[in-house]
């Protein structure tokens, strides 16, 4: 094991004990498995739970091998979970109870928190972005463009409705 992969490891073990030590931990997202639910670079909050206060179509976030992940619950079983990512057409192999941080209990986007629950939008376009690859690739390249060009810190007022652009 290379010291990056080492460091990686022990920092997902830190989130892990926090979680348990404080019940509740923020992490910022890095993948795009929950498009559209969640997106690179939202802030999520995470709360401890254990499995029997787990229910489908929560988010949970686990962490196995070193790496922690924030998908769906798709069905529960006796002493597992089985999750999949929104845009992600195949499923997890079972998540054991040891292994879960806790529930994703809300996420933040660009100053505004929202709670994780699927809408009938997000579930459509989740089925389009598991069908097509391009499709998501496509999706992420706008996202990453329209962010780096739109200043969406600065707020809107009723004095000036356009929206900042950077130069």
């Amino acid at each position: 094991m290379n010291a990056e992969t080492q460091r990686h490891s022990v920092c997902c073990e830190l989130v892990h004990d926090a979680a348990r030590s404080a019940g509740e931990v923020r992490l910022k997202a890095g993948g795009a498995s929950m498009l559209p639910a969640i997106w690179p670079g939202d802030l999520i909050t995470v709360r401890r739970r254990d499995l029997p206060e787990l229910k489908p179509g929560q988010i949970v976030l686990y962490n196995r091998d070193g790496k922690l992940t924030a998908h769906r619950i798709q069905q529960l079983f006796g002493d597992h979970l089985i999750t999949r990512g929104d845009s992600v057409p195949c499923f997890d192999p079972p998540v054991q109870a040891d292994e879960i941080v806790g529930q994703v209990v809300s996420i933040s986007r660009d100053g505004r928190d929202f709670r994780p629950e699927q809408r009938l939008w997000q579930r459509i376009a989740s089925w389009i972005l598991r069908s097509s690859d391009l499709l998501m690739r496509i999706t992420l390249y706008l996202s990453r463009r329209l962010r780096s060009t739109w200043d969406l810190r600065t707020p809107w007022t009723n004095s000036s409705p356009q929206p900042t652009w950077k130069r």
